[in-house]
Order: C-alpha cells, then structure tokens, then sequence
C-alpha cells in the first residue's frame, strides 16, 4: 500500500477529532463546521477505522470489467493474482483484502460497425459474456453469487459471499432489438449502459469524433430508456454525451446512474459531468459513482519515455488486430507493466477524493459513490486494484467523512436507486395490467 499524500485542496477542509485507537469521533461531510482541530491520525487508527467501516457497510464497486479477464484460459478469480504480472485488478481473495464485497460485473462489447453483421455478432458477444459470468458465479457458489436486488445482495454479504450483480455497458449489445433487453433483465442485469466511445443506434457518445449522430437520443434510444424503467434497469449514462444525458433525464421515470464517471469541474474531461448535469441527475434521485481512471482525473504531464513506450504499444499491438486470446493477454500485461514503469505521479488517491469532494458539494452525499472502473482501464497510484479500496476510505475519513457517509457511498446510494428504480417498475407493469 504506498503512501498517500495529502493534496493541497485539503487545507480548505474541516478536521475531525479521533481520541485512541479508534474510539468516539467527531464526523463530518467537508461542509460541516467544526469548532475542534483534527489530531494527527496514524496510519494505524485510520486502517482500523476503515476496516470497521468495510466490515459493517455493504461495499460494492458499479463497474468491474473483470468478464474481459474471465474469458482467459486458465483463469480462476477464487485465486489471487497481481496487476502488475498478470494484468488483472479482481479476483476474490483480493476483494476480502481490500474490505469490497462485491459489484457489478459488466457485459462489455467494443462498438463496431453499425451494420446488420456488426449487430448480430455484437448481439452474440454479449449473451456469450453474461453467460459466462453466471456459469463463474455457479462454478464458485461457495463464495459467491448473483444478486438482483438489494436484499439478495444483503443476504449475500450476511452469508459471507461475495455480491455478484451484472450491467451492461454498450447498448451495442441489443443491435435494434428493444426485447432483448427483458431477456437481458431476466438473466439477471440490473442496469444499462446506452453507449460507450463512440455512437451507436441508440445514442450519442460523450468521445466519438466523428461528431454528434442524432444530437442526444435516438428515436429507439428513448423507447430503451422506457423499457429500462418498465422492467426494472437502471439507466447508465456513463459515456453519455451531454445531450444525451439531458435528453435521458428529460425521459426518465426513474432515478439514473453514471457507474463510473467524474467531476467536469474538478477536470474538464468530455467523460466528465458537468455541474448542472450532477444537480439535475441529483434532482431526480440518481447516483454518480465516482471512477479511478487517470485520464479522466487530471491533465497527465508529458514524459517523453512513457510516451514512446506507450506509441509502440499501441503500433504492435493496432498491426496484429483482430487479437486472439493470448495476443490479447499479452497486450494487456504489457500495458501493466509500462504503467507500473511510469507511474503517474500525479494521478493518485487524493485526485480521487478531490472529485468526490466536488461532487458531494454539488450533489449531496446521498447521490455519489464509487467505482474503480478496474480491467477496464482504471487505477491510480494507491488505488491500481480492489485490494486498494481501503485507501480511499482512508483519505476520506483524512477529509472529515463519517462511517455513515461512507456507508452511504460504498453501496447504500447505489442500492437506493436500484431499489427505487425496481419499485417504480411494478407500479408502472400494475398499471399496464389495469
């Protein structure tokens, strides 16, 4: 676990009082006003603070793409592996390490063309991957198992197994066929995420350089967001492009989520959401789940040697396209080990924490939570895999944070919404019936 620093926004905030090990304490969000003056923690009372946190809390990460590790052969997520040697962020025992108990495995297929043959196999591709994370979760009964609301996650997390829930992310994955989306619903996903990089038949990309594709949603982006509130699916808008965020929230019935997404303000990053965004999606009950992907965080200074070794990666790697499964491996493994070569300084925990701060302030606690985006690109220095999550409870409770806040935003929010997002869907089948 390496240092963690704090950064210079901190001397804006409130301190908070610990006396012994970890006994009473004075808490509060960064906005609260404290007559006292915090004493020095030690790493040792805030790990133990942290600790009792995670064991208390549900804990749960809203965006794992671990399904991307899954498909290797040979790999066995009951095992522990290394980010650095094995290119993997999850597995089980590292989970228990970081205090996690579990998240939503994502059902991930890359944007490809928008063509009859692009959507079938995409259509293929994401049945292939839901499947395979169930028959993991039935391989590994003992320790885990699949959740679709939040009393099973709950009566997961009392029987000690780890939470398994499942979201989608690319609306690719249903080509233009709206009923997929029930069949989806009925394997067990509990959210879905309308697009990813680049436009697809259903909405605008917050990244797609080509431009905008319908200015929002499309015609059949709305009708999915309908189905999403008539079953029971959150609506991710992570990836979104403004309009079509705006354009979701204008539509929706229900509460949304952005499983991994950032602060606009705190980095003006196009994936980022801005502040009127974080306000209107608190408006509607919805939770932003803040990401670790180092991009998204803050400007990355130059480093010439980095930049070679990254530009040579990517030209390998673009000529052996399409990848076979150990080319894949390989490929990712290597890009491990650049990052682990060149860490970026200044992308760490605190960077984290500066988001979340500026998203509490804008949304309120009840409407932010966390993600580390892990096998899907994330992680910063401190926080490169699960078994880090503690060092960001850490550096929150450093800024004045209390257990029930964390509580709130390691998995309470998040579960709020589904809850919510579930109830208004059987009004709304009540209704239809009548």
């Amino acid at each position: 676990m390496g240092e963690l620093t704090p950064s210079r926004s901190m001397k804006l905030l409130r301190h908070v009082f610990i006396s012994g090990l970890i006994g009473s304490a004075l808490f509060a969000g960064p906005d609260a006003e404290l007559a006292v003056e915090r004493a020095d923690w030690d790493e040792v009372q805030l790990l133990s603070l942290a600790k009792r946190i995670h064991d208390k809390h549900l804990t749960l990460d809203t965006h794992l793409d671990v399904p991307g590790v899954l498909r290797r052969p040979g790999f066995d997520i009951s095992k522990e592996h290394s980010w650095v040697d094995h290119a993997s962020q999850v597995d089980f025992p590292r989970m228990k390490k970081g205090g996690l108990d579990g998240g939503f495995f994502v059902v991930f297929v890359r944007q490809g063309p928008l063509t009859s043959e692009g959507r079938a196999k995409a259509i293929d591709e994401g049945f292939l991957i839901t499947n395979l994370i169930r028959e993991t979760v039935e391989t590994h009964a003992d320790e885990s198992g699949l959740a679709t609301t939040p009393a099973e996650a709950m009566a997961l997390r009392e029987a000690g197994r780890h939470v398994v829930f499942m979201g989608i992310e690319n609306g690719y994955v249903i080509g233009r066929n709206i009923d997929l989306l029930e069949t989806y619903h009925d394997l067990g996903v509990r959210y879905f995420g309308l697009v990813h990089t680049r436009n697809n038949d259903l909405a605008d990309s917050s990244t797609d350089r080509s431009g905008p594709r319908h200015f929002g949603l499309s015609e059949l982006g709305g009708v999915a967001v309908d189905e999403c509130n008539r079953l029971g699916l959150m609506i991710d808008v992570s990836h979104a492009a403004d309009s079509t965020v705006w354009d979701v929230l204008a539509r929706t019935k229900a509460p949304v989520l952005a499983s991994h997404s950032g602060a606009y303000a705190a980095h003006p990053n196009a994936r980022n959401l801005n502040d009127a965004l974080l306000r209107q999606i608190a408006a509607g009950g919805g939770v932003v789940q803040m990401n670790a992907f180092s991009f998204y965080l803050t400007e990355i200074p130059p480093d010439a040697a980095r930049d070679e070794a990254i530009a040579a990666w990517r030209a390998k790697y673009a000529a052996l396209q399409p990848w076979s499964m150990e080319v894949d491996i390989q490929r990712r493994i290597e890009i491990m080990r650049i990052k682990n070569e060149f860490p970026p300084s200044s992308s760490e925990v605190t960077l984290v924490a500066d988001h979340v701060d500026h998203m509490v302030k804008v949304m309120g606690i009840n409407h932010v939570g966390f993600s580390g985006d892990f096998d899907g690109g994330g992680g910063v220095w401190g926080l490169m895999d699960v078994s880090q999550m503690m060092n960001l409870t850490m550096e929150l409770l450093r800024r004045g944070y209390s257990e029930k806040d964390l509580g709130k935003m390691w998995g309470g929010n998040v579960m709020r919404v589904l809850g919510e997002v579930q109830e208004i869907a059987a009004k709304l089948q009540a209704e239809n019936k009548g």
